[in-house]
């Protein structure tokens, strides 16, 4: 995949991420079958496409506590879920992001369900997170991407990612510009702890020219893409695409409402 099928002249990236209900290997409450995750993830997609959403990844939101390593059953359920949505959604440029931090599994996986894209939280640096501390991995990705013939596949890289604080944080050009420019991050990912703090990271960042397209990774709705699309190339978005807001239960078992997704892509100039 090339940086310009992605990320279109002339046109926003808006990214749907579509956050998966916990697997069965979690044994919690709410926890679903592969074929009831597979059926959610479907319906997800087909609203997708209907609003006129050209991009998603998937993420295993759902399966918590976060383990530090990815485990062997979310590479299997993630492939999965993955391969059929690429069968049945051949339109939609398809990615991959694990909510546990690794290089080489995202790409393998994106690889097999014949992906264009991977986002990779920490990049570069170092976060302390909920299940420690993470180092940064793109000398992993680089490399393995090259060893499996995966060049095609786009990483998007956070900076500063909000689910987690800098260890020894770098001014955030200098951060931007170590994933970008030194590190090969085919695009940014910029995320606040609010949306107003979000645009000044983007106008920051934005502002040092660093050849890559920059999106915000949270906050943006029907009411404000038009101000992120004055700086950002893009957006990814998911709660604004539900009608029940917040980080709850509820909210990561609600499906997206197709109407709210139209309105957010006319707002983007990208209604269908």
């Amino acid at each position: 995949m090339k940086q310009s099928d992605l990320f279109p002249q002339n046109q926003p990236a808006i990214i749907a991420a579509l956050h998966l209900p916990p697997s069965p290997a979690m044994r919690s409450e709410n926890a679903l079958t592969i074929r009831q995750i597979t059926d959610y993830a479907l319906r997800s997609a087909e609203k997708a496409a209907r609003a006129g959403v050209p991009a998603l990844y998937i993420q295993d939101l759902g399966d918590q506590p976060v383990s530090k390593t990815i485990l062997p059953h979310t590479v299997a359920f993630l492939t999965t879920v993955g391969a059929k949505l690429r069968e049945e959604f051949p339109q939609l440029a398809l990615g991959v992001c694990t909510m546990a931090h690794r290089a080489r599994e995202p790409l393998a996986i994106a690889q097999a369900i014949g992906g264009q894209f991977v986002r990779i939280k920490v990049f570069t640096g170092a976060m302390v997170k909920a299940e420690g501390i993470l180092e940064g991995c793109a000398h992993e990705a680089i490399r393995y991407r090259a060893e499996i013939g995966a060049e095609q596949i786009l990483i998007l890289a956070d900076v500063h990612d909000r689910t987690g604080m800098p260890l020894g944080p770098l001014p955030l050009v200098e951060a931007a510009r170590s994933a970008a420019v030194h590190n090969r991050a085919d695009a940014l990912v910029l995320t606040g702890s609010s949306f107003e703090e979000s645009m000044r990271m983007i106008a920051e960042v934005s502002a040092a020219d660093l050849g890559v397209p920059i999106l915000i990774g949270g906050g943006a709705d029907e009411n404000n893409i038009g101000q992120v699309l004055q700086s950002a190339r893009g957006a990814i978005v998911s709660s604004s695409f539900k009608p029940a807001g917040g980080w709850t239960k509820e909210s990561m078992l609600t499906e997206w409402d197709e109407e709210r997704m139209r309105r957010f892509m006319r707002a983007a100039g990208l209604a269908i």
